[in-house]
């Protein structure tokens, strides 16, 4: 079965929707482990003073972007319980066809760049990643959780996962004017980064052919992971922290809506 028809696309189809744990459940059952060549962080330049960030993932057959936007409006996603955030990946097969470049005279505009050359990472990595940030960093914060901070401590993760990639613009959080806004301690990016690590550990080799050499986890392989982060409760704590580290600046200027 081909990667189109796995995923429910058709040569002229429009873009399909997943939320990253469902996603992450196709990649395991389908063993969909198309090879990454590129990520992309984009911004959409700003509409009334509002902005939003996505990463925008290479394959050789497709484009996935994955994204955090708020399942809640007004005062809720500014407080430090804006409730669940809304992660999502969506698949087509060229990034014209999604509406974020259908939009006139909003075309959004590429920040930052990892390429790679050797020893590329699978699709399911970065879907992994990204699902376990999901799941940790579950709550949307206005400041702290939004769009910025999910598509930027994903790809950091990513970088560090799989150093052999090349970098070009930015491709991880730094100070400046967005400083407040979507920031995020190394540490957190270690836990990402230590958590895919243990996943893989579990992977089992397939024997057969190379194009199963990269076996998917298993429903047993998540209940460990979430057994692992269950154990890490104490370190996780104050990760989970809301407040800005004591090396971010206070000042912003711009209002997000991702």
């Amino acid at each position: 079965m081909d990667t189109l028809h796995t995923l429910g696309l058709h040569e002229y189809g429009s873009p399909r929707q997943y939320s990253v744990r469902e996603f992450l459940h196709l990649t395991r059952t389908t063993q969909l482990a198309a090879t990454i060549i590129a990520c992309h962080l984009y911004r959409i330049p700003s509409r009334s003073s509002c902005c939003h960030e996505f990463l925008l993932v290479h394959t050789e057959q497709l484009v996935f972007i994955i994204e955090r936007v708020p399942t809640n409006s007004g005062m809720r996603v500014i407080s430090s319980n804006g409730g669940a955030a809304r992660d999502t990946i969506t698949v087509v097969r060229v990034r014209e066809h999604h509406e974020y470049w259908r939009s006139a005279g909003h075309d959004p505009v590429c920040k930052g760049t990892l390429l790679w050359h050797q020893s590329s990472p699978h699709l399911f990595d970065i879907v992994f990643i990204a699902s376990v940030a999901s799941t940790i960093f579950k709550h949307y914060n206005l400041y702290v959780r939004q769009c910025y901070f999910y598509a930027r401590i994903t790809l950091d993760a990513m970088a560090r996962a799989f150093p052999s990639c090349s970098t070009q613009g930015t491709t991880s959080f730094s100070k400046g004017r967005l400083t407040i806004l979507g920031s995020y301690k190394l540490s957190q990016v270690q836990l990402l980064v230590d958590l895919h690590a243990i996943g893989c550990q579990r992977v089992v080799p397939s024997i057969e052919t190379e194009r199963h050499a990269f076996r998917l986890v298993t429903s047993d392989i998540l209940r460990g992971l979430a057994m692992s982060i269950s154990s890490l409760q104490r370190f996780l704590a104050p990760l989970m922290s809301l407040e800005p580290g004591p090396d971010v600046a206070t000042r912003h200027s711009d209002h997000v809506s991702g």
